[in-house]
């Protein structure tokens, strides 16, 4: 590890964190020129593909007379210029082209970048060259994210949600009332949970299943588009036009509907498996009832601020963690809804839950803060 050292204190020397920066300059993405290294031979990375552990990209020095070299991303990363590391770094490290240059006697640098595992919305490389003309600080361009059509994609994908909602409530008003009853939620009376004893699978359940699902996706949507970079949920749900968008939604929405039928399944299993007969379908209505309204409100409240042009990501991350929050809740609820209907021990009655709630949180947990 000796013959490292050298050039990563002559590099440490000419790193600089951009914090402290005040001088005004462009900053070029090179995200265009990132390759990949695989059947012996280098190739572009294409725009949304996906990347193991490290990527490359070839800049020539004499380009940019007086500029920066920036590399960042919120985890650890190593550089190599031409295959020699210059060390490890975490934020934002930038290298002098021209001292690059001097000390490594050569103009033209493959750049490797290896990170375990990289997120390629986290992981930024750019030029940053001065400019001259401008008494502003860094301008930093953002990633390629036009606000046009995925404003487009929020208000059409609301409308149509709205548009199948009022559709179901013409076809089954009574269902559509219990669907929405808060009151209904925190109830222990059979008498008020009539819809929950009929059929799950029923053509007018299945229409509210399919609602939530586009709701939810609709949700989770706004909120993806909008994470900081350093979560990876954003990779599998990209798009760069309405129509990708509109795609991505209806995927993630089809996802949502295929749980909840895995999760029907588990239900009626785990209650025959734990001797709860009867109890699935108070189960999963409420469950179903709880996720339409508590994400019906926020998707409300999602959309109005969006539309008025929030883009604070702590507001979206609060929402994702609604997600959870919700889940969390409704565990305490399911078990004091579930408890005054069985005769079994409240440890029986807990693992059961423990099976279709506590460990379906725990995944849902890792997929969304991965």
């Amino acid at each position: 590890m000796t013959k490292y050292w050298l050039p990563f204190l002559l590099l440490m020397s000419l790193t600089v964190e951009i914090t402290a920066q005040e001088k005004a300059g462009v900053e070029k993405s090179l995200r265009s020129d990132w390759m990949k290294f695989e059947n012996d031979k280098y190739t572009l990375l294409e725009e949304g593909a996906t990347v193991r552990n490290t990527i490359y990209f070839k800049i020539e020095t004499n380009r940019y007379p007086g500029s920066y070299l920036s590399i960042q991303s919120v985890r650890p990363f190593f550089v190599f210029f031409n295959g020699k590391l210059s060390g490890e770094y975490q934020g934002k490290a930038i290298f002098k082209t021209d001292s690059l240059a001097g000390v490594h006697y050569t103009t033209r640098f493959l750049v490797a970048v290896h990170q375990p595992d990289i997120n390629t919305r986290d992981l930024k490389t750019a030029i940053i060259a001065p400019d001259e003309g401008s008494s502003k600080r860094y301008r930093l361009e953002s990633e390629f994210r036009p606000a046009t059509f995925f404003k487009d994609y929020v208000i059409i994908s609301g409308l149509v949600i709205i548009f199948l909602f009022l559709i179901a409530m013409r076809i089954n008003p009574k269902l559509a009332s219990d669907y929405l009853s808060i009151i209904r939620i925190f109830s222990v009376r059979e008498a008020d949970d009539a819809q929950a004893n009929a059929r799950l699978t029923s053509s007018s359940n299945i229409q509210f299943y399919v609602i939530c699902s586009l709701l939810l996706g609709f949700y989770m949507m706004i909120i993806i588009f909008h994470l900081p970079d350093e979560y990876a949920l954003p990779l599998h749900f990209q798009g760069y036009s309405f129509w990708t968008i509109v795609w991505q939604w209806i995927r993630l929405s089809a996802m949502i509907l295929g749980v909840f039928f895995v999760k029907i399944l588990l239900i009626f299993s785990l209650t025959r498996l734990f001797g709860l007969k009867g109890l699935a379908r108070i189960h999963f209505f409420n469950w179903v009832r709880l996720l339409l309204i508590v994400f019906g409100a926020s998707s409300i409240i999602l959309f109005v601020y969006f539309i008025l042009r929030g883009q604070s990501p702590d507001f979206f991350i609060v929402f994702l963690t609604l997600v959870v929050g919700t889940l969390v809740s409704w565990i305490f609820i399911v078990f004091l809804k579930l408890n005054g209907k069985t005769e079994h021990s409240m440890f029986h009655l807990f693992s059961y839950i423990c099976a279709t709630e506590i460990i379906p949180l725990l995944i849902t947990i890792k997929v969304l803060f991965q």
